[in-house]
């Protein structure tokens, strides 16, 4: 049975029917919030009649095709966007698919090898002469992860569509040696090959194409600097936006050429790419003054030195360096936090850096804009004070990812005890400190010694027996206490003296990620989460967080859609009826390992959850083995990931090794 989702903006899906093997539609096309399910059925007039007529985008993902083709001769004049992805499509039926949409702006095939593999496709004449004036608005084309691509397949393809703006091959195999030219055209370079993909024909194209291209992705491929001088020597072309993630074969010389050449370039993105040094990013700071995105994630031969530099680009939007190992907090404190505020940055991407306080703090008082904050992966670096300082100065923030920030606690969340520490720090920015420290010349004799109390009390001359494992229990159970206590006794006055700022003042929170944060407990769900536009949450393994904590969840945000519990093991079958019952948009859960869990959670979400589309329970050892024949009842339901049957991780028989087999027997 195929299904399709309505959008507010027309956005039409179609998928298989519901799997239970974990495998799920692309993360672009999963949780679009705030709208309602419709099934479609081609056969049925009364379900079709709902879909409007307005302008709308039809995405196919893992389906046997020969259905959508009847929906697409009725809706065919109203569909501007179509993707294909990983779809077992035949020629004829996606060649009737394509003449039925005459107004169509954006084509997306990929990974559609059946479609590609007999490498017939538009080969026949008469065909051409219909789909080139059905095409010809198309601007997009995607050819991304098509193994079966070929030079003839190319030109054939693009020769349909003369307006095209934009070309993604990622993850193409394309050959950028010059020795596969004299192999594969001895003679008539003119003739395509059909069985291989070359940067010749590529190149071909972009040059009849370039004054009207803006857009090339080249991701994942082997393109070189010959490549990349070659592209830039074009006259004509005046790119806007290159991708380049994870190209490993690029060097300095060709990344220079381009950057010279193409001063036009809006949109970079040289991310994993190993041979990106310190000198490429100068070059780009200084011929791309109009750059508004650059990601360079893990680019591992980038240092301070480089990122120094991107202050310079004083247009910069968006800017991502996580990952980059030899990246530490001066960099930013002497890059780009440097030249004092800055409200053009809108999102920052900085996780898995060697960064320091000063240096996520300088982050949150200069881009007072940011819309995305990524700190994920700064073990040591974000405290509760930085918090305090994101809180106060970030207020337009709708995406803040802290995984892994294993130092946040209750007071951070929730400002309780923080008003002094901020105070304090805000006072030693403007005053000078006054510490005496011994000089060369002083006798250390003459120092002063520490004086030491009179009548010391009793509590110094205990020894703890406690590990430090048992100690830090012990510390967080008597922390959690007095948070708790004086949460009760303040509830949280505007004019309580010791409360800071809450996480409740980014009234435009809209995703939220804490997993590992394990000093956070119910009382930063109790009595800080009032985030009313909240769509996704994540508290994976967070132990501290029980039914208490969820209880006020479910009430304070009740806009969620994404919820992500896994290995939270004092969640139980009552706190997932919580969810069930309250979360009425919930689209994705995932309870991986959550032990207490048993049937009784499935069937309150085959009851209540009626929007539900991916859910995790991994193992939840109580569960039936198989979870997904007790949700039949939810029809939006698509992906359910279950665990092979099997002794879990940490259980008797996991860890034994199997008997070897018995031997052969011998020849007589």
């Amino acid at each position: 049975m195929f299904w399709a989702r309505l959008f507010v903006s027309h956005v039409v899906e179609l998928f298989g029917g519901a799997r239970g093997d974990g495998r799920e539609p692309p993360p672009q096309q999963r949780g679009r919030p705030g709208y309602s399910d419709v099934v479609v059925l081609p056969q049925s007039e009364k379900r079709t009649g709902r879909i409007p007529t307005g302008d709308m985008n039809f995405c196919v993902w893992q389906c046997v095709c020969s259905s959508v083709v009847p929906l697409c001769d009725r809706f065919g004049e109203n569909i501007y966007e179509l993707s294909f992805k990983a779809c077992d499509i035949r020629e004829k039926t996606f060649t009737s698919i394509l003449m039925s949409v005459p107004n169509l702006r954006t084509l997306r095939i990929e990974g559609c090898r059946e479609l590609l593999m007999s490498g017939r496709l538009f080969e026949s004449a008469s065909d051409q002469a219909k789909l080139a004036e059905t095409l010809q608005n198309v601007t997009t084309l995607s050819l991304a992860c098509n193994r079966y691509l070929s030079d003839a397949l190319f030109k054939r393809t693009v020769s349909l569509m003369p307006n095209l703006e934009s070309i993604d091959l990622c993850g193409c195999h394309i050959s950028f040696h010059k020795g596969l030219y004299r192999k594969f055209y001895p003679g008539r370079p003119d003739d395509a090959s059909e069985s291989v993909l070359t940067f010749y024909y590529i190149s071909q194209f972009i040059e009849r194409q370039a004054d009207k291209l803006k857009s090339l992705n080249f991701s994942s491929t082997l393109i070189d600097g010959d490549a990349l001088e070659l592209l830039a020597g074009y006259e004509n072309l005046q790119l806007e936006t290159f991708n380049m993630n994870s190209c490993d074969q690029l060097t300095k010389p060709g990344i220079s050429t381009l950057v010279q050449k193409q001063s036009s370039l809006q949109h970079l993105d040289f991310s994993r790419s190993v041979r990106f040094t310190d000198s490429c990013l100068v070059k780009i700071c200084a011929h791309l003054p109009e750059l508004k995105s650059l990601k360079i994630r893990r680019c591992r031969a980038l240092t301070d030195l480089g990122i120094k530099q991107i202050v310079r680009l004083r247009k910069l939007q968006v800017l991502d360096i996580s990952e980059c190992e030899s990246v530490t907090g001066q960099g930013i404190i002497q890059g780009i936090a440097s030249a004092g505020p800055n409200p053009v940055l809108l999102e920052l991407y900085v996780s898995a850096l060697n960064l320091c306080e000063s240096s996520v703090i300088k982050i949150a008082e200069n881009f007072p804009s940011l819309r995305l904050l990524d700190l994920s992966y700064c073990f040591h670096s974000v405290s509760d004070l930085c918090l305090q300082i994101i809180f106060k100065n970030l207020i337009w923030l709708r995406h803040l990812n802290l995984d892994y920030c294993d130092k946040i606690s209750d007071s951070a969340m929730t400002g309780v005890g923080m008003l002094q520490k901020v105070q304090d720090f805000e006072t030693s920015k403007t005053t000078v400190p006054n510490t005496i420290e011994p000089t060369a010349q002083q006798d250390p004799d003459e120092i002063e010694p520490v004086q030491l109390p009179v009548n010391p009390p009793e509590e110094l001359y205990k020894i703890s027996l406690r590990s430090r494992a048992e100690q830090e229990i012990v510390n967080d159970a008597m922390r959690k206490r007095a948070m708790m206590e004086i949460c009760q006794q303040n509830e949280f006055k505007e004019d309580a003296v010791t409360s800071g700022l809450s996480i409740d003042r980014l009234k435009g929170l809209r995703v939220l990620r804490l997993s590992q944060c394990n000093k956070l407990s119910d009382i930063s769900l109790m009595y800080a989460f009032k985030l009313k536009e909240l769509r996704e949450l994540s508290l994976a393994k967070c132990q501290q967080i029980s039914i208490v904590g969820i209880k006020s969840l479910v009430r304070n945000c009740p806009s969620l859609e994404v919820v992500d519990l896994s290995e939270c093991h004092n969640i139980n079958d009552k706190s997932i009826e919580l969810i069930a019952i309250h979360l009425k948009r919930l689209q994705t859960l995932s309870l991986d390992r959550c032990f207490q869990l048993s049937d009784f959670s499935l069937d309150y979400i085959a009851i209540h959850c009626k929007a539900l589309r991916t859910l995790d329970v991994r193992g939840c050892r109580n569960m039936c083995a198989e979870p997904n024949l007790r949700l039949v009842s939810v029809p939006t339901l698509k992906t359910v990931h279950i665990s092979k049957p099997g002794p879990y991780l940490g259980e008797a028989g996991y860890f034994v090794k199997k008997p070897p087999p018995p031997p052969m027997p011998k020849r007589i």
